[in-house]
């Protein structure tokens, strides 16, 4: 009787053993995971007062200010910046019922308001002839913009860059309008910034 339970209790030592040896590196697996991402991504929160708050994942070393440009309906402001300046984001933000006014912008509204913006703002300026809005998707945001380029850009200079990509999104009650400043229509840099963007989600 006694040798029956000591090789039960080996059997279970055993069996402990195994689900530990198996279980060992996927923890091992799991944490440097959890480690690299808490390492180089972290997250912004943009407070929209009474709408709540606007969640925003960079790399780390991207900084984020809030600004003031003086719009007639002072929107929230707000920058991210990549390292050195090699990347601008910028963001005007609004919400449904902002300022007083009622009513939601659509889809087909943020295509209409972006291909008016691009006339308007950057038409003289363009070197493409036809300009194409893209979509923006992301698990918590949808939107649509295009990408241009500026023809009468010089590197001389300063603060301005060749490449634009004017577009809108909306995180279910918020919805914002951006400009991203890269020198390239499709380098790392345009990549990095979009990937912010469809990272952006309003918080519960």
């Amino acid at each position: 009787m006694r040798t029956c339970l000591k090789m039960k209790k080996g059997a279970a030592a055993k069996g402990l053993l195994e689900k530990l040896l198996f279980l060992l590196p996927l923890i091992g697996a799991l944490g440097l995971a959890h480690g690299e991402d808490t390492s180089a991504v972290k997250t912004n929160l943009v407070n929209l007062r009474s709408a709540g708050k606007l969640e925003v994942l960079t790399p780390r070393d991207w900084t984020m200010t809030f600004t003031n440009v003086s719009l007639p309906d002072n929107p929230v402001q707000v920058e991210f910046h990549a390292p050195s300046n090699s990347v601008v984001l910028r963001i005007d933000l609004r919400w449904d019922g902002f300022n007083g006014r009622p009513g939601r912008v659509a889809p087909a509204d943020m295509e209409r308001m972006v291909s008016n913006n691009i006339v308007v703002q950057y038409l003289p300026r363009l070197v493409e002839t036809n300009v194409t809005l893209e979509k923006l998707t992301g698990p918590d945001v949808s939107g649509v913009y295009a990408r241009i380029t500026d023809a009468k850009w010089s590197p001389l200079r300063v603060n301005d860059y060749p490449n634009i990509a004017e577009g809108m999104f909306r995180s279910r009650n918020i919805v914002g309008n951006f400009d991203m400043l890269t020198f390239g229509k499709d380098g790392p840099g345009f990549k990095a910034g979009l990937k912010i963007l469809q990272s952006v989600r309003r918080t519960p």
